[in-house]
């Protein structure tokens, strides 16, 4: 699909519609450019902030077992595993 639009004075350019739709792109969103092989690709930005809160309600939550078998720190675990 090819789509045309003009650049602004300010250089903006309004991404068409049926490309807004089919990406989820929406107001506010935020997107990224790209220079690869000499042309400009611009795609959505992915939101970590959903994923960020995902994480943060299981952060920590294997540090009690953590120290209960006894580790004080992640290379001490690692060195074990490995045998050392």
């Amino acid at each position: 699909m090819k789509l045309e639009t003009q650049v602004g004075e300010r250089g903006q350019v309004t991404i068409p519609k049926k490309i807004r739709d089919q990406f989820g792109i929406q107001t506010k969103c935020r997107v990224e450019f790209e220079v690869r092989k000499g042309e400009i690709v611009l795609k959505p930005k992915q939101d970590m902030s959903k994923f960020d809160a995902g994480i943060k309600k299981w952060r920590g939550a294997l540090r009690k077992q953590f120290l209960a078998d006894g580790y004080t720190s992640v290379d001490e675990l690692i060195e074990e595993m490995r045998g050392r």
